[in-house]
């Protein structure tokens, strides 16, 4: 089973998410904070991190930066998924950050685990 970093913000409850992802076969560890998945991040390597854009604290691109300094897009590849920053902007500025993939929300649930599971599948396929 393939774990998981769940990374939300605040506005809406990550549940639907989380069993979703569940019921798809990852193992998910909910994150309130960039600061708590870092912290985990350096515990444990998770096989892809799922966050959202607007966090307590810093921002999903600054953690973003702050796990690439620390661990490759070859080694967790990651997520980024908002609902207000829709503008071609963002999605540069999330590549820039090391993102594999920016997602914009509302989404169907289907969708968003289809996207984290064809990523983490092909990064397992990778190692």
């Amino acid at each position: 089973m393939q774990h998981i970093f769940l990374v939300h913000d605040q506005q809406d409850s990550p549940a639907t998410r989380k069993n979703y992802l569940e019921m798809a076969g990852f193992e998910v560890s909910l994150m309130k904070s960039g600061e708590e998945c870092l912290k985990g991040l350096a515990a444990k390597k998770p096989a892809l991190i799922l966050m959202d854009v607007l966090l307590d604290g810093k921002n999903g691109f600054e953690v973003c930066r702050a796990i690439r300094e620390r661990v490759g897009p070859a080694e967790v590849p990651i997520i980024l998924c908002s609902h207000i920053y829709r503008s071609r902007i963002y999605r540069d500025e999330a590549n820039a950050a090391g993102a594999q993939r920016y997602l914009l929300q509302p989404m169907p649930i289907e969708d968003l685990v289809a996207n984290v599971t064809d990523l983490a599948v092909t990064h397992a396929k990778t190692k």
